[in-house]
Formats: structure tokens, C-alpha cells, sequence
């Protein structure tokens, strides 16, 4: 568990404020279709509650032939997925609940498909580092936490379509829930901590359009995460101008994992401690153990992953 302290009294009036069920404003669809339009992506779908998004998006991929980067996103989630089949809920316009469906097209090798979503938390800790000012960072392998506190959690779910498999990555981000809206200690809101803004639509679009440019940029590599290319992400940095970077480098260079020591609980019941060093080419953490041995960690056989000073991130 964090160390950190609770919200001081100067964010306390804030909260108060910004929490409010008046204050939790419904999605403004028109100003994200705009913006998505602008992107160059598909549909959207808002929903004013529903189970859960991922759900949704893959139902209507199994029963349509949808555009690219179409987006499923609802006003409240009563039912989402987290890894390993944990569930969760929140209140109504509290957070928010988004799935984006991934359609790359030919030549995109299939081994990128397992990168999209670090892609998309890689997005998100743009989004909370540009737009809500926040010291943003990605716990391996799909947490995005700040001030050591699980904010947004993102889970892929492969879709299988008769021209070969499609890609569902939902997001869940704490905006204005309070600590007792929170299911446990090692999660924060955005309110809770202080950031500039709690407007959802504008959290919503800033995510939207960085996991586009990033996507559009990682599709043009073909998908190859070691492939070198200019992923932009600040709107007023053109393609053109940003550094090369590979997608394994981006995902890198927001991890708040690497260079910590930590303790890897596998579903066998033992635990894997050591040094984190490293991202491997595949999107695996690689960890030094204790007795220097190398070992390389799938997300899927990982239940935990724990700092072992025993704080979450």
C-alpha cells in the first residue's frame, strides 16, 4: 500500500465542489465526435449505463463489420472487467468507462496486437501528464497510477472476426469518485489528488486522440514494437518534427515499474522477487532475480505485482 497521505485541506473544498452530483456533467457527444472525426476515427456509442463496455463493443464486433478506432463509452459502468476476471463499479458520470476497437490493417504483424493495450496506458499517462497535470506513470503491466495510487486500470479483450482477430482495449479512469466511493486503499480519483480538471469530455478527447496518433503511427510500423518511428503525442509536435522512438521505448519511458525491486506472484503460489530491468521486445517485464538470473514475465502468469517495499506502484 502507498505511503502517500490523504488529500490536504486545500484539496478538500475542491473536492467537495467538483464532486458534487452537479458537478459530475454528462459526456458532450457532439465536441467528441468532432474530435474524433478529426483523428480519423470510427463510430461512437454512448451509452447511459450499462455492464460493461468491452461487452458491448465485442458484441457489436461479432455482429458487424466496424470502422476502425470506433469507441464504446457510457455514462455508467455497473459491471467492467479487470485482469483475472476481477469485477468493478462506480457511480454514475464518475468515471469513466471507454473501449476502443483496434482493426489494423494488412501487414500489421500479429505480435502487435499484445502491445495495444500498453499503447492505449501509455495514451492515458499522456493525457493525465498534459491535460490534468498530474505525475502520471504505467505500473507493469496495464495499471496507470499517480502519487502511488491505481487510477485507471486498461484490459484487452481479442475479438475473433472471420477475416482474422480484432482487438477491444477498455479503459477505466477514477475522475471524481471520493475515497469512500473507492473499493480499496490502493486506488485514487483525480479529484482526490488534485488535478486541473475532472471535465470528462476533455479527458475523454485528449485519450481519444493521442491513442490514434500513437496507433497510427505503430500501425504504419507494421506493428513491430522494436520498429524505429516518430510517435507523436503532444498535439503541437507534427509526425514530422518528433523524435524516432520505438512503441517499446514510448510504453518504456512511462513505466513506473522498471529500476524498482519487486515481487511477481505467479498462480503456482510462489513468488518471483527481484530487481525490475527492463521491457522485452514481446511487451514481457524482465526481472533479475535475487540470484542473477534473467527471467521474463508474461502478463497472463503474473496474479500480482507488488513493489517489494510494499507499496502499490
Amino acid at each position: 500500500m502507498s505511503n502517500q497521505q490523504g488529500p490536504g485541506p486545500e484539496h478538500e473544498t475542491f473536492n467537495a465542489f467538483e464532486i458534487s452530483e452537479a458537478g459530475r456533467a454528462t459526456l458532450d457527444a457532439a465536441a467528441l465526435r468532432r474530435g474524433m472525426a478529426a483523428a480519423g476515427m470510427g463510430e461512437l456509442w454512448i451509452s447511459e449505463h450499462t455492464g460493461s463496455t468491452n461487452d458491448d463493443l465485442a458484441a457489436r464486433a461479432h455482429g458487424a463489420d466496424l470502422a476502425n478506432l470506433s469507441v464504446e463509452t457510457t455514462e455508467h459502468q455497473m459491471a467492467g472487467h479487470g485482469r483475472l476476471g476481477r469485477g468493478w463499479q462506480t457511480p454514475a458520470r464518475s468515471a469513466l468507462a471507454t473501449s476502443i476497437y483496434f482493426r489494423p490493417g494488412p501487414g500489421f504483424d500479429s505480435s502487435g496486437l499484445a502491445w495495444l493495450s500498453m499503447l492505449c496506458a501509455a495514451a492515458m499517462v499522456q493525457t493525465l501528464r498534459e491535460d490534468a497535470s498530474l505525475a502520471a506513470g504505467l505500473k507493469w503491466p496495464n495499471d496507470v497510477v499517480a502519487e502511488g495510487k491505481k487510477v485507471c486500470g486498461v484490459l484487452a479483450q481479442l475479438v475473433m472476426r472471420p477475416e482474422g482477430p480484432v482487438v477491444v482495449v477498455g479503459a477505466g479512469l477514477n475522475v471524481s469518485l471520493t475515497a469512500a466511493e473507492l473499493p480499496v486503499d490502493t486506488a485514487a480519483s483525480l479529484g482526490m489528488l488534485g488535478a486541473a480538471t475532472l471535465d470528462r469530455t476533455e479527458l475523454l478527447g485528449g485519450y481519444l486522440r493521442r491513442v490514434a496518433q500513437l496507433f497510427g503511427t505503430f500501425e504504419a510500423a507494421g506493428g513491430n514494437a522494436s520498429a524505429k518511428a516518430r510517435y507523436a503525442v503532444a498535439p503541437e509536435t507534427p509526425d514530422a518534427e518528433a523524435p524516432e522512438a520505438t512503441l517499446r521505448e514510448v510504453v518504456r519511458s512511462v513505466m513506473v515499474t522498471i529500476g524498482h525491486r519487486v515481487d511477481a506472484h505467479l498462480p503456482n503460489g510462489t513468488v518471483l522477487r527481484g530487481t525490475a530491468i527492463d521491457l522485452d521486445a514481446d511487451g514481457s517485464l524482465k526481472v533479475r532475480g535475487d540470484d542473477g538470473t534473467v527471467h521474463s514475465v508474461m502478463a497472463g502468469d503474473v496474479k500480482h505485482l507488488r513493489r517489494s517495499d510494499g507499496s502499490y506502484a
